[in-house]
């Protein structure tokens, strides 16, 4: 017992770099884990903070136990900094339900971690409470019709790639192996396969979940059909999720990967992709994204466009015309997803930051966004590691269909042809350096709201998982699903657990 106190006395301080001590006291129940441990002098063990955690290592054995953030990695910087006090590692919808009993009875703060992909500190990653790591949970059970495949959510995509690809199956996961199916999933979620079938938050039938009162709940269009709403879109803000019952694909090797080109051919590239979002938009098999980033070593910009075609044709008919442009490099080839999201792996270590825009189609807004961002960069291109891009793909008009063929949703995606998404995501590496990227992402998010309502192109849903806590998504759903989606909260969670003053205080709150 003498090792696990010692361990914890070592790990403060334990606030978020973002927040202060007052701050967290004036916003936590009067009582907890929280409250008593910000009031702390970072040279002093805290016995509450240890008698909390000891519950929880009591509960889940020592194997599913860790105090702070001893044997974790995650991807962004900021997170890693943040220390919980303790991290525990559930392996059932029961443990999850019992772990938030104990937290709740404490009135401690908590954080939900799936891949560990978030960016700020209590996204995943609690700032001095408990951080309930879900990685775990990651079971796989495929329907006996083959229709359906019910996933644990601690999965990443690559292992729920890998581990359904033995059933010669898939369903609506992401493109990058180390992004998380809870967050990917609850936001949205594109695929390569949406063209088909719609976002993944269309593809989910029935959720497993921990409701903010601790207790287990099966959530489908039956049972709970309001809540149901309420989960495709609306994050995190009613419980934690422990499974997803989601549609599945028959699936063998795929046609994908990706092609570089010099910013020399920028209008050609520019072209070709007007050409894949609006006169192929009818070729459901075909998917494409590409990236327009800042080499620093080159000091100029490269143009990445990634091929995605549902079939193992080598010469699929909608990148033909692109394929005969010239090219720097090439992973294009006939593979399985397992690998091709591999390819979209970005090192961890760096200090990370996302915005969005959403617009109609317009090959000269696409110009105009990068242009903003290749003259917003110039006064600090130096800074240590940036790494600033902007990743460009299409919300076609099926899968807006399919969302309205699955009775419409909370992220309430309204349009009649398709959509342009754009994330604008840099990477750095010094703190010292974030009030500068800050205010260059804010700067070329506010250049280019302006660009899409001069042009008359402007559309206000945006896809929350590539917002910035600047922006405010919640609004882009609509006024009538924004107030459903607050009585829906206040009806599941009258506590307030999972608000902005509550417990669980990570990424966009309703309230």
């Amino acid at each position: 017992m003498m090792r696990f106190v010692t361990t914890l006395s070592v790990l403060l301080p334990i606030l978020s770099p973002t927040a202060t001590g007052n701050e967290q006291v004036s916003s936590v129940p009067d009582t907890g884990c929280v409250k008593s441990v910000c009031r702390l002098h970072p040279n002093h063990f805290n016995l509450l903070t240890y008698l909390q955690c000891s519950r929880l290592a009591n509960l889940l054995g020592p194997n599913s136990f860790f105090a702070g953030n001893r044997n974790l990695a995650v991807w962004d910087a900021k997170q890693q900094q943040t220390q919980s006090a303790c991290r525990v590692l559930p392996t059932s919808t029961e443990d999850v339900s019992s772990v938030l009993g104990v937290i709740l009875e404490e009135s401690c703060r908590f954080a939900v971690k799936g891949g560990g992909h978030a960016r700020d500190p209590d996204d995943s990653i609690s700032a001095g409470g408990v951080t309930i790591d879900m990685q775990k949970m990651r079971s796989i059970q495929v329907a006996a019709d083959r229709s359906r495949v019910k996933l644990g959510s601690g999965h990443v995509l690559y292992s729920l790639y890998s581990g359904l690809e033995k059933y010669n199956l898939t369903t609506l996961g992401g493109r990058v192996a180390d992004v998380g199916l809870g967050g990917f999933a609850l936001g949205g979620g594109f695929s390569s396969l949406s063209p088909a079938y719609g976002l993944a938050m269309d593809n989910i039938f029935e959720y497993e979940l921990v409701l903010p009162n601790a207790t287990i709940a099966k959530v489908n269009q039956h049972t709970h059909p309001d809540l149901y709403f309420a989960l495709r879109g609306g994050m995190n803000n009613f419980g934690i999720i422990t499974h997803f019952t989601m549609r599945a694909v028959p699936q063998g090797q795929v046609y994908g990967g990706s092609r570089t080109y010099s910013s020399n051919i920028r209008e050609a590239v520019l072209q070709q992709a007007s050409d894949l979002t609006t006169l192929w938009k009818n070729d459901t098999a075909m998917s494409f994204y590409y990236n327009f980033a800042y080499d620093q070593n080159l000091d100029d910009f490269t143009i990445a466009v990634n091929q995605e075609y549902a079939l193992p044709t080598s010469d699929p008919p909608p990148f033909r015309q692109l394929n005969e442009l010239p090219y720097e490099s090439d992973t294009v080839r006939i593979d399985r997803l397992s690998n091709f999201s591999t390819d979209g792996i970005s090192p961890g270590g760096g200090r990370n930051l996302y915005a969005t825009v959403t617009y109609q189609p317009s090959v000269d807004l696409d110009r105009k966004l990068q242009d903003i961002l290749i003259e917003e960069l110039q006064p600090i291109k130096t800074i240590s590691g940036l790494s600033p891009s902007l990743v460009i793909q299409p919300l076609y008009e099926a899968a807006v269909q399919a969302n309205r063929e699955r009775g419409g949703s909370a992220a309430g995606i309204q349009a009649e042809g398709p959509l342009t998404v754009v994330l604008f995501n840099t990477r750095w590496s010094d703190e010292k350096d974030d009030d500068a990227i800050n205010a260059l992402a804010n700067r070329w998010l506010q250049r280019s709201l302006a660009a899409t309502h001069e042009a008359d192109k402007f559309h206000p849903w945006l896809y929350i998982n590539y917002a910035s806590k600047a922006q405010h998504p919640f609004a882009g759903y609509g006024e009538a699903n924004l107030r459903k989606l607050v009585a829906i909260q206040r009806e599941v969670d009258p506590k307030g657990i999972f608000t902005s003053k509550g417990l669980c205080r990570g990424y966009f709150k309703l309230l």
